[in-house]
């Protein structure tokens, strides 16, 4: 597999503190904004290996090396860059729990969700790449229907370069997702997609519950208006396009935020369907679709 600088600074996003969780390596004590681990180069026994959560990088000093996830993966299982790399786009960044040493509370680092305004489109292109087209796999989706909805979308964050799997919104901006990345390119905004004659729409908490409800019905495309939220919080944007439709198919998460939105709408009289006793022992329709898969 070919890895390309953008491909390496999203690996390189993977917290130190993660993979070194999953070896069940877990800091000794803290320095400052540093955890302090016993080495896994060397075997020692006095802590000497520091990592830096928010730089994600680690020093150790019983060894003299130090560097990034890539190179620490490259030292631990004694593998080359590449290896390394392939060993990181398989690795899933469980959360390790937060760290507390005499009163110094340190919370576990997660892949960066910078702020919107801070990122510029590169290029919005036809989803090819191999690693994106894996992960969107992973949550159920045949290539045929994330091409038909998704963008492969290169972006700019602080003179770095990134890569993305994108939904475009009503407003042209991107609800970003990849393995080690969940944000936005631009403003938070739904995406409706209008069926002629269609007096019913179907509503969607997330465009991965669309893709896995086109998935799981072998529809190529809606058969009715399809407004998909992207996020609960953008249920606001939609209500003047719920106006006037007959039935409402509301396929929201089984959670607070879902069963909230759901309620929002119900006290304002329209004419909801909760879709989801259809996923019931799920957080969601793509939890199910992947389960099923």
């Amino acid at each position: 597999m070919y890895f390309d600088q953008a491909t390496v600074n999203q690996l390189k996003e993977t917290p130190i503190t993660s993979y070194l969780h999953s070896l069940g390596i877990e800091p000794v004590r803290s320095s400052g904004q540093e955890l302090i681990y016993c080495s896994p180069l060397t075997g020692e026994r006095s802590p000497s290996f520091y990592v830096n959560p928010k730089k994600n990088r680690f020093n150790c000093f019983s060894s003299g090396e130090k560097g990034d996830v890539i190179r620490l993966v490259s030292l631990v299982e004694k593998i080359p860059f590449k290896p390394a790399c392939e060993r990181l786009c398989g690795f899933d960044a469980e959360q390790p729990p937060s760290f507390s040493f005499s009163g110094l509370s340190i919370a576990p680092t997660t892949p960066k969700t910078d702020e919107s305004s801070a990122m510029t489109l590169l290029d919005e292109r036809a989803l090819f790449n191999r690693v994106l087209m894996d992960y969107v796999m992973s949550r159920g989706i045949p290539p045929t229907f994330a091409k038909r909805y998704l963008y492969e979308i290169r972006y700019l964050n602080k003179n770095r370069a990134y890569y993305a799997v994108g939904f475009k919104t009503d407003k042209d901006s991107y609800a970003l997702r990849s393995k080690l990345f969940k944000g936005w390119l631009g403003v938070s905004a739904i995406r409706t997609i209008p069926v002629a004659g269609s007096d019913e729409i179907d509503l969607f908490e997330g465009f991965f519950d669309f893709l896995s409800y086109l998935t799981m019905n072998l529809f190529v495309r809606p058969v009715c208006t399809t407004i998909i939220l992207n996020s609960t919080t953008n249920l606001k944007q939609a209500l003047s396009a719920l106006e006037g439709a007959k039935r409402i198919n509301c396929y929201f998460d089984n959670d607070t935020a879902g069963r909230a939105a759901y309620g929002k709408l119900q006290a304002v009289g329209f004419p909801v369907k909760d879709r989801s006793s259809l996923y019931a022992n799920h957080k969601d329709l793509n939890e199910l679709l992947q389960q099923k898969s």
